[in-house]
């Protein structure tokens, strides 16, 4: 259970902070950056691993999001995950979860933020159906009431915009059922606290007839400035109006009678899910399991690169230890390096590279996602470059690359034959030399020709492998 010893926010609205060119402005990103630093002061100290900060809707769609994902990580003092608006649902959902009943009914949750919506049908602590939506309370204000200005012609344009977006969403949620809507984060907590304090609800709960209510009222305004309602904070006031059409549209195209808001959402969906990484509870095992089987991988011949592997690590950490999350994504590699072959065999390793890259993988950063396509797309022939890793980033994709690479030539047989290594040392940063029993290589002359062939691959790449 987690359990809350210190809590700071600030509301920084980054998703109002995008140009037309959709970058973020020199403005906002000084203003978060400010923001951060006062983060990175409260989590200095913290172990890395007990520490995970994750990027949502803006910086997926920022133009210049790595630029401010190094400063922020700079200030901050730890990495930055971008994770995908699919994984931000099934974070939310697993936030919400925690703090429910556990019953077998389905649930549908909902979390409105700057830029995006989450609609996830779900039941216990597994999601049926999810999906993120762009648009947010953001975004939604700056379309259509970024005059600051509130009319009724601007109110309706606004719900049908959402109403459209939600609309392939409605038979397939609908077909799923659910017994009740539960409502994270801000606007929808905002909203929850708005219809209590003005009268029009009890227990906190959203209620169909409250919104009808609460449309009137705000439609009584005629400009956000003026906008005045018992319960709504002056931080939230700005972007009220453009989430609470949002809302409205969820209510009709839903059914929606009633809503309750929730203690839990991202925030402690990621604090849950960080928890069962540690307690070997990762939802990435699960996923490589599932593409394992989806694609009807080899398994046989995966666990004998995973093993070699392992044996290979431990020989070379005398010179290079690696870290757990290197050694989990030099493993999964190996489990995935033939998952292209259900496309074809030509060129499987770019083939899985690109299902890597663009496949939904429930518990995967971008950034991790990423750095596996990366490892599957060179794991044979011609060494590119490692376009979005820089300094160390970049040194542990090489290394990786270049054990998951030897790894493969010596279990090319395909066999359980065992593979003589008897040295791994690191000559270098990216200098590799590997030692074999001199008779069993005598007897292997195919493993040395692919060898002698290696090492040219990773010298054009500006890497050094020796052998013998």
């Amino acid at each position: 259970q987690v359990q809350i010893v210190d809590q700071y926010k600030e509301m920084v609205r980054l998703a109002g902070g995008l140009d037309k060119r959709q970058r973020i402005t020199k403005k906002a990103r000084e203003k978060a950056l400010d923001c951060l630093a006062r983060f990175g002061q409260r989590l200095s100290g913290l172990p890395a691993e007990n520490v995970r900060i994750v990027g949502t809707n803006t910086l997926r769609k920022a133009r210049n999001s790595q630029q401010f994902m190094q400063a922020a990580e700079a200030v901050l003092g730890y990495p930055i995950e971008i994770i995908s608006g699919m994984e931000e649902a099934r974070l939310i959902y697993l936030g919400v979860a925690h703090f429910l009943p556990t019953d077998n009914a389905n649930r549908l949750v909902i979390d409105i933020g700057g830029g995006s919506t989450e609609v996830i049908v779900g039941r216990k602590f597994q999601t049926l159906q999810r999906e993120s939506l762009h648009m947010g309370c953001v975004s939604m204000t700056q379309q259509y009431f970024g005059d600051g200005k509130i009319s009724r012609a601007a109110w309706k344009k606004a719900v049908t915009h959402a109403r459209l977006e939600l609309r392939p969403l409605i038979k397939p949620y609908r077909d799923l059922g659910w017994r009740k809507a539960i409502g994270a984060s801000g606007t929808l907590k905002s909203v929850a606290q708005v219809q209590e304090a003005m009268g029009w609800s009890e227990h906190g709960a959203i209620t169909r007839k409250g919104m009808k209510r609460l449309r009137d009222e705000i439609l009584s305004f005629d400009a956000i400035k003026k906008l005045k309602l018992a319960g709504l904070s002056d931080q939230r006031q700005p972007v009220f109006v453009g989430g609470a059409a949002i809302v409205q549209a969820l209510f009709d195209a839903f059914d929606i009678q009633e809503m309750a808001p929730s203690q839990g959402a991202l925030r402690e969906g990621v604090l849950y899910d960080l928890s069962g990484r540690r307690h070997h509870q990762d939802v990435r095992g699960r996923t490589i399991d599932d593409l394992l089987q989806r694609f009807q991988i080899d398994s046989a011949q995966a666990e004998r690169v995973m093993r070699l592997l392992l044996n290979l690590v431990e020989l070379g950490k005398e010179q290079l230890q690696f870290s757990q999350s290197e050694i989990a994504m030099l493993l999964w590699s190996a489990e995935l390096h033939e998952i292209g072959r259900a496309v074809a065999h030509s060129h499987y390793h770019k083939h899985g590279a690109y299902l890597i890259e663009h496949a939904d993988l429930p518990g995967f950063s971008r950034r991790e996602q990423h750095f596996l396509a990366t490892l599957i797309r060179y794991q044979r022939r011609k060494i590119g470059v490692f376009e979005g890793f820089e300094g160390k980033d970049r040194e542990s994709v090489a290394r990786l690359l270049m054990l998951l690479r030897l790894a493969l030539i010596l279990c090319r047989e395909r066999t359980d034959e065992p593979v003589m290594v008897e040295a791994i040392e690191w000559t270098g940063k990216e200098s590799l030399r590997v030692g074999f029993n001199a008779e069993w290589l005598q007897q292997h002359p195919l493993t040395q020709v692919d060898l002698e062939q290696e090492v040219e691959y990773l010298q054009a790449a500006g890497m050094s492998l020796n052998f013998g």
